[in-house]
């Protein structure tokens, strides 16, 4: 594993009743063309799919922006409380039109995480993954 930086802008629904955030985790396309982030990386909808099943069976933590403690330790804030990988294809066979695949999740934050949602501080998730270096070219 090594340390990264991450970005993702996107929409978020917000639900104060429910002390949920909603939006795009990861972003493999956006208007039919590869997702290319800061690091040049691009995570293929196959690649998502794959990842995202592993991660609903184990792990659906969230963390504040990769924060670590003292030990290296992720710091835990809040769940994934919903997951739905939005493929190209998952898209097609339910018949849903969207300028992005990736994967979609349901964040339900720590209250002051949350707050740093809802006043626009944070524009992106961290939901506890780890990049793990692949030699395999994806773009």
């Amino acid at each position: 594993m090594t340390d990264r930086q991450f970005e993702t802008h996107c929409d978020f629904a917000k639900s104060t009743q429910h002390g949920m955030v909603f939006g795009f985790a990861v972003v493999c396309t956006i208007d039919g063309q590869p997702y290319i982030d800061l690091q040049k990386d691009h995570i293929p909808d196959e690649a998502m799919l794959d990842a995202s099943v592993d991660f609903a069976k184990s792990a659906r933590i969230a963390g504040d922006m990769h924060l670590k403690d003292q030990d290296g330790n992720k710091i835990e804030d809040g769940t994934v409380a919903f997951l739905f990988p939005l493929t190209a294809d998952i898209a097609k066979s339910m018949g849903i039109t969207s300028a992005r695949t990736g994967l979609m999740v349901g964040l339900k934050p720590s209250e002051v995480t949350l707050a740093k949602f809802m006043d626009g501080t944070y524009t992106g998730f961290s939901i506890g993954g780890e990049y793990i270096e692949n030699e395999e070219v994806t773009a």
